[in-house]
């Protein structure tokens, strides 16, 4: 057992102090434990000095966002009904903050202290932390848990591998566990060595990855896919802020496959909340590759303010 998952047992109860909690050891992935419950919101963060989350307020804006948007239907309309109304008091950000706080404090008081062997060492790992908010009709009530696990850790020079695949993510601005389902066969033919897949429509544009976003530097401007067309992911929102801080330009605008291909690019990277910022290396595309050898000053300059910077965007939780 090298996990642990918290779940609240009785997630309609109105009084914080009546509250209980499942926590136990678990051999669940992150996708394991979130295909074990019906399709619904989820996140994935990380732990920054082990006792606070990075960007917690973004990803429970994202979870209430999230909910708020996918709908529950029963095979009935009183269960629809039902449904709606266990779920209400989740997509309330107050109420919300209020319920998710006790979930990760227990949890992560608990992975740290029965699971987590580097916890009375000198260098203790991160966790990852991954919250699912769903509803089940067969159980008649809403399902509240979190995930922890080790965050696995990359060099500071790592430069990753990725593959360009033609899929498209409907509803990318809402975090469905639904996608995690989508997404199951690309995770499976990704060759071992490469780190991410990046989705590409037919006009060779290039949207995010599977579980990060995916930006391009060109003429000195960093260019990102729309917010129409990705979701905002917590590790981009840093960059968006460092790129106005430093005064680097900004685009709003599908990095294109056709510019990479040509060599206009002088570098491009992926970011996500495991990740922080990777410089790619590689990309392959229809059984070609397109060659980084040298990484952009930019983006090196972005992976280590990244780096600093998630200590200050963090919302202690222990």
């Amino acid at each position: 057992m090298s996990k642990y998952t918290s779940q609240q047992v009785n997630p309609t109860e109105p009084d914080m102090a009546n509250v209980k909690y499942d926590i136990q050891p678990s051999n669940k992935t992150f996708n394991d434990f979130i295909l074990s419950y019906p399709s619904g919101a989820y996140t994935g963060m990380r732990t920054v000095n082990r006792d606070a989350i990075v960007e917690l307020k973004t990803h429970m804006q994202r979870m209430t966002n999230s909910i708020s948007h996918i709908q529950f239907k029963g095979d009935t309309v009183q269960a629809t009904e039902k449904a709606e109304r266990e779920l209400a008091p989740f997509k309330d950000s107050v109420e919300f903050e209020h319920k998710l706080m006790p979930l990760l404090k227990n949890g992560l008081e608990a992975y740290y202290e029965h699971i987590d062997e580097t916890t009375h060492t000198e260098h203790p790992y991160e966790a990852k932390v991954s919250i699912v908010l769903t509803y089940s009709f067969k159980k008649q009530q809403p399902c509240f848990a979190a995930h922890f696990a080790h965050l696995k850790s990359f060099p500071s020079h790592t430069r990753v591998k990725v593959e360009i695949e033609r899929k498209a993510r409907k509803s990318p601005e809402v975090k469905d566990s639904q996608w995690v389902r989508e997404r199951q066969d690309l995770e499976k033919n990704k060759p071992r060595d490469v780190n991410e897949v990046i989705l590409m429509d037919d006009a060779d544009q290039l949207y995010e990855g599977m579980a990060s976003n995916f930006l391009a530097v060109k003429d000195g401007t960093v260019y990102c896919a729309s917010l129409d067309h990705i979701l905002l992911g917590s590790i981009l929102k840093i960059v968006i802020e460092l790129c106005k801080k430093h005064n680097i330009p900004f685009q709003w605008e599908f990095p294109t496959l056709q510019d990479a291909k040509q060599g206009k690019w002088e570098g491009c990277f992926v970011t996500s909340t495991s990740r922080l910022l990777l410089p790619i290396e590689t990309i392959y595309v229809n059984h070609e590759s397109i060659e980084f050898p040298k990484t952009s000053p930019i983006i090196e300059f972005l992976r280590k303010h990244v780096a600093k910077e998630i200590s200050n965007t963090a919302c202690k939780v222990l």
